[in-house]
């Protein structure tokens, strides 16, 4: 989901780049607590600006408060304008950026690369991001199943048609070494691809999350199960219940 956004105010831009927004993002912030926290000013001119793909917003211990992709920069009585699409609920918010001055840009692919593509914490996420993918595919089938039923038609019969598509595919994901994900199944060491059943590490996947291991079991889904994993908090508190050590250790392995 995006929102929106500009970044930058005309009468503010010397000063803080970041400004103000035009939308807010994030329960228990303010519009203006969430963008007067950034770092500035911008280094460089429009065309380097450009070049960033995601700005982050970060609190003064360069916690990440907001990400917003940068969709344009404009030159303005020699400041410059950024705008950008709000990315709300991202996965990099709440990790740290590893800002070395406060001089710093706060958007900096060397920042976020050095601080995020190689961390833990990236590779918790990209399975948090893998279980919630899975779970609310099935859950919007369940819940199509449902919402298409003949209404004369007798409940139980309508509710064994629903939970039989717990029972189909997808019932895993396949992760690349990219953070790239794949849903699958029903066989979970080889991929269908397009009729070629073949192994799925020959295409630089490198792990497998299986909702079978995950629920710990091999039989029939529930949907009560699996629709409270649509959230992120409730996937990754999941997650971490069976040990993040065990659960990212072929991501993290293939590194």
């Amino acid at each position: 989901m995006t929102l929106r956004v500009r970044l930058g105010d005309r009468r503010e831009m010397r000063d803080h780049p970041l400004g103000t927004t035009e939308a807010g993002f994030r329960a228990g912030l303010t519009q203006q607590e969430a963008f007067t926290r950034g770092r500035g000013p911008f280094p460089g001119d429009a065309e380097s600006v450009f070049s960033e793909r995601e700005l982050f917003v970060t609190a003064p211990d360069d916690e990440v408060l907001a990400v917003a992709t940068i969709t344009g920069v404009r030159e303005y009585d020699g400041e410059l304008l950024v705008d950008g699409d709000l990315v709300v609920d991202h996965e990099r918010v709440g990790t740290r950026l590893l800002i070395r001055t406060p001089a710093e840009n706060v958007f900096s692919c060397a920042d976020e690369e050095s601080a995020w593509a190689g961390s833990v914490e990236r590779a918790r996420w990209i399975y948090v991001r893998a279980l919630v993918e899975v779970a609310t595919v099935k859950t919007a089938s369940y819940d199509r199943r449902l919402a298409g039923a003949d209404p004369a038609a007798d409940p139980a019969t309508t509710l064994a048609t629903a939970d039989e598509t717990m029972q189909v595919v997808p019932r895993y994901v396949m992760i690349h070494c990219s953070g790239k994900l794949r849903l699958g199944g029903p066989y979970a060491d080889v991929a269908d691809w397009d009729g070629h059943v073949e192994p799925w590490s020959d295409y630089g996947y490198v792990d497998c999350l299986r909702l079978d291991d995950v629920l710990g079991t091999s039989g029939d889904l529930d949907i009560d199960a699996l629709r409270p994993l649509t959230s992120r908090a409730a996937a990754a508190e999941l997650l971490e219940s069976l040990g993040w050590d065990k659960v990212v250790r072929r991501f993290v392995e293939a590194r």
